[in-house]
């Protein structure tokens, strides 16, 4: 995450991807706006805090003589949970636009992809510690592997055990779901990137099927090792792998 400072290029943490800084190093106000920048108006939007011998005693408290927040709201972006490497965080918005197609085979609930994250089986205990009572008193033990911190979980299976999928998804040996991004002419950094999906195992023309549903206009190519969707990047992988999570691979 390279950020242009007022000096020179520096090294915010944190990988292409992922910035390790929840917002950008300044605020994109006047970006792309051609606006005055906050501290260059006149004194009563300055940010002062300093307590001003005034008329009015609580002028420097009053909401005119704050800098406008509505714009600085503008400026921030909204951060959204990232379906990333380590992180399984589902987004409700892209699952339900999911459950709105007519995807031909169920999909588990959003809070069963979910459980494991705030599995609590006793209150007053932490996650995955449970109470048993032994000759009248209370022992506790711990299960591993029912709760995740990154949100990992084993897969489901099918969301409906009567209808039989034509197709496999493998995961990786990491317990990963394929889908990798590629750029079209890499030598070149040119920004125009596919997806390849492997590791799908069975009736790879059924997995084609759905998804053209979920990406209609996307070139889709099928091969007998990949299979490749075209002009799709990091939001298109996030919402394979919330469709894939959500049949039970």
């Amino acid at each position: 995450m390279l950020n242009k400072s007022a000096l020179a290029l520096a090294w915010l943490g944190g990988t292409a991807s992922n910035p390790a800084l929840g917002f950008d190093a300044r605020p994109a106000g006047g970006k792309f706006v051609n606006v005055l920048p906050e501290g260059a108006g006149p004194r009563r939007f300055a940010p002062h805090r300093n307590a001003a011998f005034t008329a009015s005693a609580g002028a420097n408290e009053h909401f005119a003589h704050q800098p406008e927040i509505r714009q600085a709201i503008a400026t921030l972006p909204q951060m959204q949970p990232r379906l990333t490497r380590w992180n399984r965080q589902l987004r409700a918005d892209i699952y339900d636009e999911l459950l709105k197609l007519p995807l031909r085979f169920a999909l588990h609930d959003l809070d069963r992809l979910q459980r494991h994250l705030r599995h609590v089986d006793e209150a007053g205990n932490d996650d995955g510690v449970y109470a048993v009572e032994v000759d009248g008193a209370r022992e506790f033990y711990a299960v591993a592997g029912r709760t995740s911190t990154v949100g990992y979980a084993p897969p489901l299976g099918p969301a409906d055990p009567f209808d039989c999928l034509p197709f496999f998804v493998h995961r990786s040996s990491n317990g990963g779901l394929p889908g990798t991004i590629h750029s079209m002419h890499p030598r070149n950094l040119m920004p125009a990137f596919y997806m390849r999906i492997q590791g799908v195992e069975g009736d790879r023309f059924r997995f084609e099927e759905e998804l053209m549903k979920i990406f209609p206009t996307k070139k889709i190519f099928v091969r007998s090792h990949s299979v490749y969707v075209y002009n799709v990047a990091q939001d298109g992988r996030m919402v394979l792998h919330h469709w894939l999570l959500g049949l039970g691979f």
